[in-house]
């Protein structure tokens, strides 16, 4: 019996318009390039999209996987012209070369912007299909913060959201995406979606999914699936830092028929509408958020987060504010990280463990959030930035931060990273000899994915306005292509009935 060949692939860039840096070929062949058999090992028993898409293919002896291109980079700037031309051409390329495919599993991102191209996912989708015709079934994953647009609807029905912020549910909406094309490919069941673009782009830094309002939608999203019409249903709260005119939420839900598929779109897009305001939060300042973790008492590490420079928001990872805080609080008991600085890492790593080394740290890529911070430090480890995460959070994925060192400055633990990447795994500072539980107070590059792993770690996060890319103050933002009329940059008035 001749088998079923199922493509899988994946390309995978958060953008943010106003980020200094640039995402060039050489950001993802740090992060994850993988071409044919190379996926099988980079993504076998990771809880990833690509590890859900290899779980559930392998159990189907009527079903040959092939592996295409995997490329995926850590969120940052605009993706350059010549990155995305170089990854579409060589996916169409393995796609072309693969033979027949009956289907195609493809797990994307959904807010990447190019240089030229607002929307990127949605012509690769368009080129994919042109390559495939009509009539083979595409399925993708999609982050919770895309900005989807209806054009991707054109491609393909079958999209998949995260359900949870941080994203520990990758895996299970890869698993869903591939048991869709499985019933496609071997039963023959067909489904509808449903798609509404609502005129928002709320701020993520209140989108986790264990409180407040995303978990509502959440909520609600999962009562809808109880429904036996609706296969799947999905909230995007849209990355508000791509400067593109479909920026913002949405909600997209596939079902067994238009009508049952769009009446529960309807709800959700009511819903989303009615909470938008509680996705607002106003933050202290850097000094503010120390001055309340130094006066707490808590057995467990309080963190002050320094959301407007984690890089999984884009920023660059070396802005200074709250570091210069906690250098001039000089507490004991005290942690800052990732810092990103490969120059000083250099000098440590010349200088040798045990060696005092005076380094100017940080504020080398985005300077006007603070310039760099001259120090005296103590060199206690080198590593060669290589861990792989512990935590639910991209579990037993494989991390290189290209280098890493460990240092003393007074009272206060740091530890600088080669490349900008968030601290959202322990393993990050164990792999280089620092434990975080055994600190009061944290300063981290982090926004909520850091909490999947944290949490249990920590007795409380105080997110702190400081200077940087991913502000939570939208306003601060020179926007030139987002629709003109979108919350909440400007009040105006939405029916989800008038729209549909």
């Amino acid at each position: 019996m001749k088998k079923l060949r199922i493509g899988i692939a994946f390309f995978y860039h958060e953008s943010h318009s106003f980020a200094p840096l640039k995402t060039d070929i050489q950001a993802f062949y740090d992060e994850g390039y993988f071409k044919g058999d190379e996926i099988f090992t980079a993504y076998t028993d990771t809880k990833t999209e690509v590890g859900g898409f290899l779980d559930v293919l392998n159990r189907f002896k009527e079903i040959e996987i092939v592996p295409l291109l995997c490329a995926a980079a850590t969120p940052s700037g605009m993706v350059t012209r010549e990155a995305f031309d170089q990854i579409e051409q060589e996916m169409l390329a393995a796609i072309g070369d693969a033979g027949q495919l009956d289907g195609l599993l493809l797990a994307l991102h959904g807010a990447m912007v190019v240089e030229g191209i607002f929307d990127p996912e949605e012509k690769l989708l368009r080129e994919i299909r042109g390559l495939l015709g009509s009539e083979i079934p595409i399925a993708t994953t999609l982050d919770m913060h895309a900005n989807l647009s209806a054009d991707m609807l054109k491609h393909t029905a079958y999209h998949f959201g995260f359900k949870t912020y941080p994203h520990v549910d990758m895996y299970d909406q890869g698993v869903k995406a591939a048991r869709i094309m499985v019933e496609h490919v071997l039963e023959g069941n067909r489904y509808e979606s449903a798609f509404i673009k609502l005129p928002m782009m709320p701020p993520s830094i209140n989108m986790r999914t264990e409180e407040g309002p995303m978990q509502e939608m959440i909520q609600l999203a999962l009562e809808l699936e109880t429904d036996s019409s609706i296969k799947n249903a999905s909230v995007f709260g849209g990355f508000p830092y791509s400067d593109i005119p479909m920026v913002g939420a949405s909600v997209l839900v596939i079902g067994k028929d238009k009508l049952s598929a769009r009446n529960a779109a309807k709800r959700l897009s009511n819903k989303f509408w009615e909470l938008k305001e509680d996705f607002i939060m106003n933050l202290p300042s850097v000094q503010e958020g120390m001055n309340l973790a130094v006066g707490m008492e808590e057995s467990k590490p309080i963190v002050l987060a320094d959301i407007s420079d984690n890089p999984l928001s884009c920023g660059s990872g070396d802005t200074t504010k709250l570091l210069q805080e906690f250098i001039h609080v000089n507490a004991p008991k005290t942690l800052f990280g990732g810092l990103t600085d490969p120059e000083s890492i250099k000098r440590c790593r010349n200088a040798g463990v045990g060696s005092i080394v005076e380094l100017e740290i940080g504020g080398k890529t985005s300077p006007e959030f603070g310039q760099p911070v001259k120090v005296n430090a103590k060199v206690v480890a080198i590593s060669d930035g290589v861990f792989y995460n512990s935590g639910p959070f991209n579990q037993h994925l494989r991390v290189d931060v290209k280098g890493a060192a460990y240092v003393q400055v007074g009272e206060l633990d740091i530890l600088l990273i080669g490349r900008p990447m968030s601290a959202n795994d322990p393993e990050m500072f164990r792999h280089i000899g620092i434990e975080p539980t055994s600190y009061k107070i944290m300063g981290l590059k982090v926004k909520n994915h850091f909490r999947a792993a944290f949490d249990p770690l920590i007795s409380k996060v105080i997110y702190v306005d400081a200077p940087g890319v991913a502000s939570n103050d939208l306003s601060h933002f020179p926007y030139k292509n987002i629709p003109k009329d979108i919350w909440p940059l400007k009040d105006i008035q939405y029916s989800v009935e008038e729209e549909a």
